[in-house]
């Protein structure tokens, strides 16, 4: 079977947008959404709930989410552990069937899901039909590479026979971002299930409901739910609890660079009754550069980098976050970029015209307006039309000094900081004088320096001519280096390695005989 990804609704037509509207308007009328504790074919839910407002009407409580404890985790585990053996040592064609039929469940709710994650999110409609088809590609891309690529490989020689074969690492636990509630907590769940692992999932506090409503779908075609277990709660509590367990084997996590540090130095411990080295996946974000060459195309550049930088409010780790201009077109390029800001649409989801939304909560607001506060003083330009309710933030470009932290943190928020430099090698220096190595873009029509960048740059994902957003499955496998994460490929040939281990058996089949004293 040919991989295809899935293709994306255009709504700029009416006929699109009228398809979700009935959807996405009725969803209100179900919040709160009462988000359980799933655990083998047992669902509860906590004493105390974690409520989750929706970003542009905070009025509105959108969810009200289980805390799971360490006892709960326990219980799975045990669960677990009596589901392991049956469910890796079913065929990997099976496995991947309930996968394939995984992404055909999810197509069938797809205006629920995809409203769903608007409103808990603020993500604006095309980010979530993209986003959205991601989610499907990883279950189908997923489903055939297992079969593909993690097939036995036999070596037949006179006398002897040899297979290397994969085998399940046991145990993973899944920590997931808010950022792409649809999109990563599907990928990252669904590649370590079909290779035979049990899974146990820790949704993001703030996308708890479209996690659910995808966990759902795996369970409703007819992956056992004693293998694929659902943890909400804060991450401090039960997120340590599965990190520090001595019977999860695999840890894999996309999150904050602070998080994901402190889990690599936690799963190096060994504790007692440990018996496994386990295995850390981390993404950790980025501080994302883009080059624009002294010729390069305005017009390409400004495509470029609008959607790259102020997408989904800035809030992905492959977002663009420093911009390095060539300075015989620093200045041309500036105006154009501060009147194309000035006419970004910012507002609800629920106006599918607009382009910008607001940011996932309060703290994140409060965040991002005491960075826009601090550097008020290099401030160039920023969309000034915002609505008063909500937790919107202005898209911002800054020029900022050269020791300031807006080069080297990252934000994760609609705020751009651009910098004129004097050669194209004075921007790559610059690019990857940072401790991320994620994405990375270059605007230039110079093959000379096209190739210096693609010799040099450091950067998991480099695009050339184009935004620096949006990976797609099979065509951008998706992850970086440095401390941007652990070099895990999300959607690319090698992923599916991470969660299997590699089994020699050799047989010598010559003839010895046989002795008597082994008859019965």
């Amino acid at each position: 079977m040919e991989f295809k990804n899935e293709p994306i609704r255009d709504f700029s037509l009416e006929k699109e947008r009228s398809s979700i509207r009935k959807t996405l308007d009725s969803i209100p009328k179900l919040f709160p959404f009462q988000i359980p504790i799933s655990i083998g074919t047992k669902e509860k839910f906590s004493e105390k709930l974690l409520a989750h407002k929706n970003p542009w009407s905070p009025e509105l409580m959108v969810t009200n989410v289980s805390l799971s404890k360490a006892n709960d985790l326990e219980e799975t585990i045990q669960i677990s552990k009596k589901h392991w053996y049956s469910w890796k040592e079913q065929s990997q064609e099976e496995r991947s069937r309930l996968l394939l039929k995984v992404a055909e469940k999810l197509i069938s709710k797809k205006d629920f899901i995809l409203s769903v994650c608007i409103w808990e999110t603020g993500k604006q409609i095309t980010e979530a039909e993209i986003e959205f088809a991601e989610a499907i590609d990883f279950c189908r891309y997923y489903a055939m590479l297992a079969l593909n690529k993690l097939s036995p490989q036999k070596t037949i020689l006179l006398g002897e026979d040899n297979i290397y074969y994969y085998q399940p690492k046991g145990i993973v636990g899944c920590i997931t971002p808010w950022n792409f509630p649809m999109a990563i907590f599907t990928g990252m769940c669904a590649g370590p299930l079909v290779v035979g692992n049990i899974v146990i999932t820790k949704p993001a506090e703030e996308t708890s409901a479209t996690a659910y409503e995808i966990a759902k779908c795996f369970w409703e075609v007819g992956i056992p739910k004693e293998v694929f277990h659902f943890l909400p709660g804060i991450g401090s509590e039960i997120g340590d609890a599965i990190v520090n367990h001595p019977e999860v084997s695999v840890i894999n996590f996309t999150g904050s660079r602070d998080v994901g540090l402190s889990i690599l130095r936690s799963a190096s411990i060994v504790s007692p009754n440990q018996s496994i080295i386990k295995k850390v996946i981390c993404e950790l974000g980025g501080k994302n550069a883009m080059i624009v060459d002294a010729d390069a195309d305005l017009d390409v550049a400004i495509q470029s980098i609008l959607p790259s930088a102020f997408g989904f409010q800035g809030q992905k780790c492959s977002a663009l976050s420093r911009l390095y201009v060539h300075k015989d077109c620093y200045q041309r390029l500036k105006e154009r970029l501060i009147d194309a800001m000035d006419g970004l649409l910012i507002g609800s989801p629920l106006d599918f015209g607009n382009r910008v939304g607001p940011v996932i909560h309060e703290e994140s607001f409060l965040r991002l307006t005491k960075i826009q506060k601090e550097n008020e003083s290099f401030i160039v330009g920023r969309t000034r039309s915002i609505p008063t309710e909500g937790f919107y933030i202005s898209p911002s470009l800054y020029e900022p000094p050269k020791d300031s932290s807006m080069w080297r943190s990252e934000i994760f928020g609609p705020l751009l900081s651009m910098q004129k430099i004097s050669s194209f090698s004075e921007g790559i220096q610059l690019v990857n004088d940072s401790d991320y190595a994620l994405t990375c873009g270059v605007i230039s029509r110079n093959p000379k320096n096209v190739m210096e960048a693609k010799l040099k740059i450091d950067a998991g994902n480099l695009y050339i001519n184009r935004g620096i957003t949006g990976a797609i499955v099979n065509r951008q496998p998706f992850g970086g280096g440095k401390l941007s994460g652990t070099g895990a490929k999300a959607g690319g040939p090698d992923y599916l390695s991470l969660f299997v281990e590699g089994r020699t058996f050799t047989e010598n089949t010559m003839r010895h005989g046989f002795s008597r004293d082994t008859i019965q």
